[in-house]
């Protein structure tokens, strides 16, 4: 079922740091690199999927990175191919203890389930 909460925050703190895990030739999972051995995890089965954490890596915490046409990437759920990471952090205006914003999992790809991807 996972656990704790998923959404967004003004500015890249140690919350907001991740380690992409090869699971397969096109599979990832995205651990915490605050939490270790805590991945991230969307269960798809709705129309807004539902995304928080999980400990340990299973299929709900499998993705697939995809290169969208214009450089950023989506990722889409390998277990929920029709499920993609969404974030909205249109309400986020400035750094907030607890985090702010939505993030789900949403059919498709559109301006909200694209992400840049920076390499530390």
């Amino acid at each position: 079922a996972g656990v704790g909460t998923v959404n967004c925050q003004f500015g890249a703190g140690p919350y907001e740091k991740f380690i992409l895990r090869p699971f397969a030739s096109d599979e990832y999972s995205i651990e915490s690199l605050q939490f270790p051995n805590v991945y991230l995890r969307v269960d798809g089965g709705w129309v807004t999927g539902i995304v928080n954490g999980q400990f340990g890596a299973g299929p709900y915490e499998r993705f697939v990175i995809r290169q969208e046409a214009d450089g950023q990437y989506s990722i889409q759920s390998a277990q929920f191919p029709q499920a993609y990471l969404r974030m909205d952090g249109s309400n986020v205006q400035s750094f907030s203890g607890s985090g702010a914003g939505t993030v789900n999992a949403q059919y498709g790809v559109g301006p909200w389930e694209k992400f840049k991807i920076t390499v530390l």
